[in-house]
């Protein structure tokens, strides 16, 4: 039986039923009761474990509040924010200004100093740092129907000297979509006050991570294979389904060791919901070299098994992983995957390593045109056809319920013979032309929007060249050993430059990212004064990150030509 035949409902849910069976705080002793279960499971089959205890800055809310004052005084139904201050027991008061999205540009024309701002859709990162930057005292963000617990802090792990100052300094809460309809309708009408109350927990914890290995073979390399364990709330979908799938996979995979040619890292986080994905990222930190020497690809799971969750076509993978990636869903569901660039989420913290990924929130619910439906695809960054994890997803709704036993043997199955194939195919199958033509057609759009400012055209014939060179079939003439130690080489060089900023050994903040991130900036230089100090900074600072870029293809290019022989 094919692997993903063998993949077992009631194993699953056996899983599911322990994990998802209490609320997984980051640092909870209900946490560590999972940790402990997923250590009983793994050892027998014959894993390696290995547990770790780090120090976090973990935060989420425990109580918050939001009072209308005046001659009619009420409370509204309020949540607080992962990593949000606490505003003290008297809390902040202000007028409330509805700041629209609550983005920067939003800001435009308003004096939101001293004041609480309430802004439309869903906590996030940049628009916590719009409100701060703005001099508002608190913040209001109007949900959809339900409240979603949020991150709201933009730093990635424990912060840095550098990074600290980042943190959230704006007391934060949420409420519901009918409560500030009202809020909005009144604004106009009559002036609003409003005191903000919020008490967090907001500490220094010691949080574990859990890792096991069964190694291979043939090859002294691993896939790393994860998901978070915390929680919010009982988390049934977001994330018990998932460690359900990295169980199952354990088992099935254990059970056919003999046939692993490279090994698999199973990995289990905290801190991924309450510090920012703090587990995956002092792991990156602390074990940087044995990833970036051995590790070969990552594969993340996150909130799989949903009911309604009929849309594969739109998970998340990068350039040189999107072919493979399309053919296991297409030979285990039908689906055609469309090419949707990972994110700046769900615990990817290992490109820095050079490491290629693929995968997290593998299936989606159908879009829809709800508020929820809006919102859940704005934060996912959806294509045409995903619309997100659910109504219920970071809300109390989170539960048993939710999940469909089919969808979640559908989903076990991708995730079954993804891993069998990277641990078991004697080539990897990655494909890095495709990195290089997403290098060139980036920096065609890059050089196009500088307005002449910066010339990346040189920048661009090297990833095309890069492209051919690669076209031209040489790396298929290899023995399968050789032509992997050359892909490796082509990741450790291409991917720190196509997805971060800061390089292999920083973590970018938890924001947006976008195809080469350090050149990204070169689209606002056509709107600069030409004669400002502002782009003499912004230019040097863009061809400093243009050298970085072309580094990486000149040396990738080296390499591809070192195979060739005089004749070829």
């Amino acid at each position: 039986m094919s692997i993903r035949g063998a993949v077992s409902a009631s194993e699953l849910y056996r899983h599911l039923r322990e994990v998802a069976a209490d609320v997984r705080l980051s640092g909870s002793p209900e946490e560590a009761r999972v940790f402990d279960y997923i250590r009983d499971q793994l050892e027998p089959l014959g894993f390696q474990v290995d547990r770790f205890e780090s120090e976090a800055l973990i935060g989420y809310p425990i109580h918050a509040s939001l009072h209308l004052l005046g001659p009619e005084p009420s409370v509204i139904s309020a949540n607080g924010y992962s990593l949000s201050p606490g505003s003290g027991p008297d809390g902040v008061m202000g007028a409330l200004v509805h700041v629209g999205t609550g983005m920067p540009v939003d800001y435009a024309g308003l004096d939101v100093r001293g004041k609480i701002v309430l802004s439309d859709g869903l906590a996030m990162p940049g628009k916590a740092r719009a409100a701060s930057l703005a001099g508002a005292i608190g913040q209001v963000h109007i949900n959809d129907e339900h409240i979603h617990e949020m991150c709201v802090s933009p730093v990635w792990g424990t912060p840095t000297p550098e990074t600290a100052a980042l943190l959230p300094n704006v007391p934060a809460v949420g409420i519901s979509h009918k409560d500030g309809s009202r809020l909005k309708e009144r604004l106009p009408e009559e002036p609003i006050t409003v005191r903000l109350v919020t008490e967090p927990y907001l500490a220094w914890t010691v949080i574990p991570t859990l890792t096991a290995d069964l190694p291979g073979t043939k090859e002294d390399r691993f896939i790393l294979f994860s998901g978070h364990v915390d929680s919010w709330h009982l988390g049934v979908m977001d994330n018990g389904t998932a460690n359900a799938t990295l169980l199952e996979v354990a088992r099935l995979l254990a059970e056919r060791r003999g046939e692993l040619r490279r090994g698999v890292r199973m990995a289990f986080w905290s801190g991924h919901s309450h510090g920012r994905y703090a587990g995956s990222a002092w792991y990156a930190d602390s074990h940087w070299h044995d990833l970036h020497e051995r590790c070969v690809c990552h594969v993340n799971v996150d909130s799989v098994g949903a009911k309604g969750a009929s849309v594969l076509e739109e998970a998340p993978v990068m350039a040189e992983t999107f072919g493979f990636g399309r053919e296991v869903i297409a030979e285990v569901t039908g689906a055609k995957l469309e090419y949707k660039r990972i994110s700046r989420s769900s615990d990817q913290s290992f490109w820095g390593h050079g490491v290629p990924t693929l995968f997290a929130t593998l299936s989606e619910q159908a879009r829809d045109d709800s508020a929820t439906g809006a919102a859940m695809a704005q934060l996912l960054g959806a294509g045409a056809k995903g619309g997100g994890l659910g109504w219920w997803w970071h809300t109390t709704e989170d539960t048993h319920d939710k999940i469909d036993v089919d969808t979640l043997v559908r989903d076990a199955r991708v995730y079954a013979e993804t891993l069998w194939r990277l641990c078991t195919l004697p080539r990897l199958p990655f494909d890095y032309a495709a990195t290089a033509d997403e290098l060139a057609q980036t920096l065609q759009r890059y050089h196009a929007a500088a307005n002449g400012q910066i010339d990346l055209e040189r920048t661009r014939a090297l990833a095309l060249e890069l492209g051919r060179e690669l076209r031209a079939g040489v790396v298929d003439t290899l023995d399968p050993d050789r032509a992997n130690d050359v892909m490796i080489a082509l990741a450790h060089l291409l991917i720190p430059v196509n997805y971060t900023r800061s390089g292999p050994f920083e973590h970018d903040l938890a924001l947006g990212t976008q195809p080469l991130p350090g050149l990204a900036e070169a689209v606002t230089l056509g709107r600069l004064d030409p004669d400002s100090d502002d782009i003499r900074f912004l230019r040097t600072r863009l061809e400093r990150e243009r050298n970085r870029v072309e580094h990486a293809l000149l040396a990738s290019l080296r390499l591809i030509r070192s195979l060739q022989t005089p004749s070829s």
